[in-house]
């Protein structure tokens, strides 16, 4: 526990530091995923019209791998380049998969229910997921109370 405190310093220094990335990170994240789901070259139109964007969840996700101490910078990147993928498939799935099918004419309860689970795993929980992956032992090391 005595690792727990310098390491949620670490994390909030981490995040003030990305902050100024944040709106960069978003608007090239946004544009890869229009150019993804629609196969042309994205116009600020159709950025501003993506139902799904998981770009803040991938801050989040980006800020815990960096943060994390005693991770390897292999792992690191791999984990960072597998969060970006993960993230663009999740969004491509809901916007290129999911949402023509959410049109449908009254959807069933079943439907609504399948899509906001779906919604609630794939943006919510992936970033906590994808850092226990990459990060399981430092960060059990973390919660560790004996040395």
């Amino acid at each position: 526990m005595k690792k727990l405190l310098p390491y949620l310093t670490r994390l909030v220094i981490i995040s003030l530091l990305f902050l100024p990335v944040l709106s960069p990170l978003h608007q090239a994240y946004q544009f890869v995923l229009v150019a993804i789901t629609s196969g042309t070259m994205p116009t600020e139109e159709m950025m501003k019209a993506l139902p799904y964007d998981g770009s803040g969840n991938l801050y989040t996700f980006l800020v815990l791998i960096l943060a994390t101490p005693g991770l390897e910078i292999r792992k690191r990147g791999i984990g960072v380049v597998t969060g970006i993928g993960m993230f663009l498939f999740v969004d491509f799935f809901m916007t290129a998969i999911w949402q023509p099918y959410l049109k449908t004419p009254q959807p069933s309860l079943m439907n609504m229910a399948v899509s906001y689970g779906w919604l609630v795993v794939a943006h919510y929980l992936l970033p906590f997921l994808l850092w226990l992956l990459f990060a399981f032992r430092q960060i059990e090391r973390l919660f560790r109370s004996r040395p």
